[in-house]
């Protein structure tokens, strides 16, 4: 009779300490990014212009085109002019991403960092669009909406950071939720070869679509 009785004890107390050790709450489901490009996993060979996965790179005006680099293992994507000797008057260049799908996800926002280096005149600069009817081929024929969000450029229209290159400007949330379908970002920069005063460095990286509701 006590054996009896000391196991149902036992039994008690075990379950007792089961339940101690559940969870509050339960652990939410996790939901991955809508899409993200830290540019880290290439091998960099800065000699060359970008092409890195389905990403598409484009001069609009001129021949410099956006380049793949790195620095101290970080890698990010560029436009400059600085040592060019193409002799263009204006230079143009896109650097656009893959596609990305909107219709698996809900209260999206974009995220992304900019850099500027010797950046002294508004005509060097840095553009963000958007495009729901890009056929991954003809970039002028799309159809682009430009993006408001806070951009690295000329240091006194900096909202935040420095003109020093280091990629520390960050976009803000540039809330996306409107769109369905597939869609494209653009990054498009403005220099020239020829003119020294536009022959800054434009620098992106750090690029994230998300649900800002996790």
């Amino acid at each position: 009779m006590k054996n009896i009785y000391l196991k149902i004890v036992l039994v008690a107390f075990t379950i007792s300490l089961v339940g101690c050790n559940e969870p509050d709450t339960e652990i939410p489901t996790f939901k991955p990014v809508v899409f993200k490009e830290v540019f880290d996993s290439f091998t960099v060979n800065e000699d060359e212009y970008l092409n890195f996965g389905d990403w598409t790179s484009f001069a609009q005006t001129g021949t410099v085109k956006w380049t793949e680099q790195n620095d101290d293992n970080n890698g990010y994507i560029q436009f400059t002019t600085f040592g060019s000797t193409t002799g263009d008057v204006t230079n143009i260049a896109w650097a656009i991403s893959p596609v990305i799908n909107m219709d698996n996800s809900s209260n999206e926002v974009l995220t992304f960092k900019t850099a500027a280096e010797f950046i002294t005149d508004a005509n060097n600069n840095l553009e963000v669009l958007i495009s729901t009817d890009f056929d991954g081929t003809d970039v002028l024929a799309a159809t682009w909406t430009p993006i408001t969000a806070n951009i690295a450029g000329l240091a006194t229209n900096l909202p935040n950071g420095s003109a020093d290159g280091v990629l520390n400007v960050n976009s803000g949330q540039v809330d996306l939720s409107s769109y369905t379908g597939n869609i494209y970002i653009a990054f498009k920069a403005k220099g020239s070869s020829t003119n020294a005063a536009l022959d800054g460095s434009l620098r992106v990286d750090d690029i994230k679509i998300f649900d800002k509701t996790l």
